[in-house]
């Protein structure tokens, strides 16, 4: 009896770190930051206050009011103006929603969401890859510590940040001033 409990330990914790590994918990993130131009966007969003927790639900909203239209969003995307730490989760604020093409801004008749342009701009950027939902979260844990490491050595601002979520990677982007 006690082989077999063991065997299911032994197998479970083996699958657990193969997932992990999968989703790229041992990942060096600190190796993937640079420096570059980002942009221009063409964002479609809702302005949120409260917990950073609901972005899924808001992309969600405005991925299916687009797509009543005939429009595919591009990618999700969610800009925090606050740190999570210091700032009560009542206050928080964050712009969440898709960005389109330039091609689909036109289309749009109706809308009840906002539109505005994310401009080219130099930022700090970093890459986590997108497997399952529970990436965002593994994502956040790594990418965001080695983030306000790299920005407080360099003297730049940790907020607005924004993240991309494609189809394979989030992309984490922080606009900094030259």
């Amino acid at each position: 009896m006690r082989r077999k409990v063991l065997a299911v330990l032994v197998f479970c914790l083996v699958l657990g770190v193969g997932l992990m590994y999968y989703m790229g918990a041992f990942t060096r993130v600190t190796k993937h930051i640079l420096e570059k131009d980002m942009g221009p966007y063409k964002l479609v969003y809702i302005e949120q206050k409260g917990g950073y927790d609901q972005t899924q639900t808001a992309i969600e909203k405005v991925t299916s009011e687009l797509e009543k239209q005939g429009i595919s969003a591009y990618k999700g995307f969610s800009i925090y103006y606050d740190e999570e730490k210091s700032t009560p989760k009542e206050n928080l604020r964050s712009d969440v929603g898709c960005i389109l093409k330039q091609e689909d801004i036109d289309k749009i008749d109706t809308i009840k969401f906002k539109v505005k342009e994310f401009e080219m701009q130099h930022c700090v950027v970093a890459n986590f890859s997108y497997k399952i939902g529970l990436s965002v979260l593994l994502g956040k844990m790594k990418v965001y510590p080695a983030l306000e490491i790299y920005l407080k050595n360099r003297h730049y601002k940790k907020i607005p940040l924004m993240e991309l979520y494609g189809p394979k990677s989030i992309t984490y982007i922080v606009p900094i001033s030259q």
